[in-house]
């Protein structure tokens, strides 16, 4: 191969590499619009007895569905939100066991943006704000969450990065505590896909029964099941080792092929002359 063609040939794999990170792959790393996924908990609810004034526990099984419904406007994902809540032992809707606990049930819809998945003003079926899960690339920092229960957005605040079923985890806590609700929540997430791998999350609602005394009405605890677990270790394992290798490694390698080629091609050339 001359090294006229051996410069040109590198300085169109580096050209390439160029092109496709900065061109090709930002748009391959977007939410797809036919997006659908399924997440199992465990958990219990405990509900007050005003018989007895004491707290009920019932063992919960909680099935939380998304699916991508469309695209609107600039580039914002549509993701509807079904959670249905299930008495875990019959395996029956446990709004049709306790009719006062349909209001666990929700369907919701969110116009999000595809890269970095926040909630975006004016989509879906009410103004939100903050993430509605974390984006790739996560960093060591505060994020701001949409929480369907307090209605508003909570710090995800950053905790320590840890190693969690064989991978890399950036481990988050939700801490908030007002007047009528708190709101804990842990979650653990590869940092590169941004996938949550592990949540655990407790809500107490509670009643104001004096000026100066508020009693717990409802504890919703919920975790994610073990197949989940397993099954977002997986996701996140495979997904983070398709970016770096579309993103980090792939380019390099073929950038660094090209620069080879090119610095050859130069090397021939000038002893040629």
């Amino acid at each position: 191969m001359g090294s006229k063609w051996l410069v040109t040939l590198g300085l169109v794999l580096i050209a390439f590499s160029l092109v496709w990170l900065l061109a090709i792959f930002p748009g391959m790393a977007k939410w797809p619009d036919d997006y659908e996924q399924e997440y199992m908990f465990e958990g219990s609810v405990q509900v007050l007895d005003p018989a007895t004034m004491s707290l009920v526990e019932i063992p919960t099984s909680v099935e939380r569905l998304l699916t991508a419904t469309g695209i609107e406007g600039d580039d914002v994902l549509l993701m509807k939100q079904d959670v249905t809540f299930y008495e875990a032992t019959s395996g029956a809707p446990l709004a049709a066991i306790n009719p006062a606990l349909a209001a666990l049930d929700s369907s919701e819809v969110y116009g999000l943006d595809r890269t970095t998945r926040a909630n975006v003003s004016g989509h879906g079926d009410m103004d939100r704000s903050g993430q509605f899960t974390f984006p790739a690339d996560v960093k060591q920092e505060t994020y701001s969450f949409w929480s369907s229960s307090a209605m508003t957005a909570l710090d995800a605040t950053f905790v320590s990065e840890e190693t969690y079923q064989g991978i890399t985890v950036y481990a988050f806590e939700i801490n908030s505590t007002t007047q009528l609700m708190d709101i804990f929540t842990e979650i653990k997430v590869e940092p590169v896909s941004g996938i949550p791998v592990y949540t655990n999350s407790t809500t107490t609602v509670k009643t104001m029964v004096a000026p100066d005394m508020v009693i717990p009405t409802l504890i919703n605890n919920m975790s994610f099941t073990s197949a989940t677990i397993d099954e977002m270790v997986d996701l996140a394992k495979s997904t983070s080792s398709l970016i770096l290798w579309a993103s980090v490694y792939g380019v390099w390698i073929v950038v660094g092929l090209g620069a080879v080629l090119t610095l050859t091609g130069i090397i021939r050339a000038k002893r040629a002359g």
